[in-house]
């Protein structure tokens, strides 16, 4: 059997959900095909950032995801069972984003979420389907969908791979994984206990051979921990050779074992994020340790970008804005896995130095430097995510106020309640200015039919660097693709005849904004 679908996806984690979902949105038709049977039952990764919420938002899942998980904004860091200091980031980004928190929302409830929402648009997921071959030629891709001794062939516009560092469509590319393996060995595990260990925070815990990582989870006194394994432990470990140091110095008293799992974390960044007709997104494309909270959201941000460039093509706007998509994420994707590469191997590495830094630089210098918001500003930027941009993208032009094209559009909090991002919701190409509109404007988004949203100038937009009478023409994922500094008719032109196409939503679906939208 031969069927045809505009998007096929390979992995229906987290990414391969989040990108269906967001292509289903703008009309595009997929299959998404994955050898489990279905949504994960172990929690996994744990954390959304504030910038995963906000895509959230935009896709209306926003509240139903506040429904599900817990916020926490507090680090507490322990050196042989004493507390030695805490990092608290409450504050820090009230005015950067509408989640001024970190997250916790699991991967089984993150995947429910998105399975659901599939679901109500009508899209069922094809689950014990594995794809066994795939092929590419210059009209299409075609994979075989194999499920009980049956294979269907899946003919589709584009693929993408989100399935896993071992992604099929990454070796059918003969994409390479680059990059190496720690020596050493971890565990996760999922557990109830009390103790020591800060109820609803985040706990670090230092010792002079080990760390652990304690992460809470949406249920009271339930964690996450992570944890490395001592040269000595047995290779089939099982959560009893762990429970003496975990349980060390009233640090914890385990109650329940949840889950326990040992692995090896890799540190790897594909070569290519694309191949002609096919891409690769999330684990399939760069790997790196859990400890961050950045793995899932960093496949997300993948699934947010590629996702409205892939509609544009397929609804006949051209394939030159598929050539952003690499490199616009894979330079993040590398600098990520290098950068907790770093930080993890000062606190996992063996010797005097290490042990100097894990017991003593970090419980001294870590409390003395977040005293300073500007740090814990910087650090909570970084963490959210709400700080990554695309400065050397194609698709990045001009500057006005302090906002460059490429960056993210900063988030501005309105007089009458709601924001400027509840725009963003559209899902559109659309252009921001912040106080009265030129005349010029109005005319050339009626005439180039691209949706326009005049806020007011406040204290607010000044702040976060929106002038008055710029143009900002923001893309669909919420970045700003040209900012100009005052109505200039020649480059909104040119930047709209190479990059800008309207999406066409399903028809059952809430009706785009009209081509004209004044918010005041």
């Amino acid at each position: 059997m031969t069927t045809t679908t505009d998007v096929l996806i390979s992995g229906a984690g987290p990414t391969g959900l989040f990108l269906a979902l967001w292509l289903t949105r703008l009309g595009v038709r997929v299959r998404v095909a994955d050898l489990k049977s279905g949504p994960v039952q172990e929690t996994r990764a744990i954390a959304v950032q504030a910038r995963t919420l906000e895509y959230y938002d935009q896709l209306g899942l926003g509240a139903d995801a506040m429904r599900r998980g817990r916020h926490f904004d507090r680090l507490n860091l322990f050196v042989r069972g004493d507390l030695r200091g805490a990092v608290r980031l409450r504050g820090v980004g009230d005015d950067l984003t509408p989640h001024p928190y970190l997250y916790i929302l699991t991967q089984d409830q993150n995947e429910e979420l998105l399975v659901e929402h599939l679901t109500a648009l009508g899209v069922s997921i094809d689950w014990n389907t594995e794809v066994t071959a795939f092929t590419q030629d210059d009209a299409g891709v075609t994979a075989t969908f194999s499920r009980n001794d049956q294979h269907e062939i899946v003919r589709a516009s584009y693929a993408a791979g989100c399935d896993g560092a071992r992604s099929a469509v990454r070796h059918a590319l003969g994409v390479p994984l680059s990059g190496g393996t720690y020596a050493q060995r971890f565990y996760v595990a999922d557990i109830t206990l009390r103790g020591k260990v800060r109820e609803g925070d985040v706990n670090l815990s230092l010792d002079d051979d080990h760390f652990l990582a304690f992460f809470p989870m949406p249920e009271p006194h339930r964690h996450r921990v992570v944890g490395q394994l001592g040269p000595g432990v047995r290779e089939h470990a099982t959560f009893e050779d762990v429970r003496p140091e975990l349980e060390a110095n009233g640090l914890a008293q385990v109650s329940t074992v949840h889950w326990f799992s040992t692995y090896r974390v890799h540190h790897r960044v594909a070569d290519h994020f694309r191949v002609h007709r096919a891409f690769i997104l999330g684990d399939a494309a760069h790997v790196h340790t859990p400890v961050g909270g950045q793995g899932m959201n960093t496949g997300l941000g993948d699934a947010a970008n590629l996702a409205w460039k892939l509609a544009q093509a397929v609804h006949g706007g051209g394939d030159e804005v598929l050539d952003t998509y690499e490199p616009e994420r894979r330079p993040f994707a590398v600098a990520l896995v290098n950068t907790t590469d770093r930080v993890f191997t000062g606190i996992v590495r063996d010797g005097a130095a290490a042990r100097f830094l894990r017991l003593t630089a970090v419980p001294t210098l870590l409390p003395l430097l977040t005293r300073a918001e500007a740090v814990r500003r910087l650090l909570f930027l970084t963490v959210s995510q709400t700080r990554l941009h695309y400065p050397d993208s194609s698709l990045s032009q001009g500057a006005a106020g302090g906002v460059h094209g490429g960056e993210r559009l900063p988030w501005v909090a309105l007089p009458q309640g709601g924001s400027n991002f509840d725009a963003l919701r559209s899902l559109t190409w659309q252009a921001h200015t912040y106080g009265p509109p030129a005349p010029d404007l109005l005319a050339w988004c009626a005439r180039r039919e691209v949706p326009l949203h005049v806020f007011p100038e406040t204290r607010a937009s000044r702040h976060a660097g929106l002038t008055p009478a710029a143009v900002y023409l923001v893309r669909p994922d919420g970045y700003v693709g040209l900012a100009c500094a005052t109505f200039d008719a020649a480059a909104l032109d040119a930047y709209t005849d190479r990059w800008v196409r309207p999406a066409t939503p399903r028809p059952h679906l809430p009706p785009r904004p009209s081509d004209l939208e004044v918010t005041v």
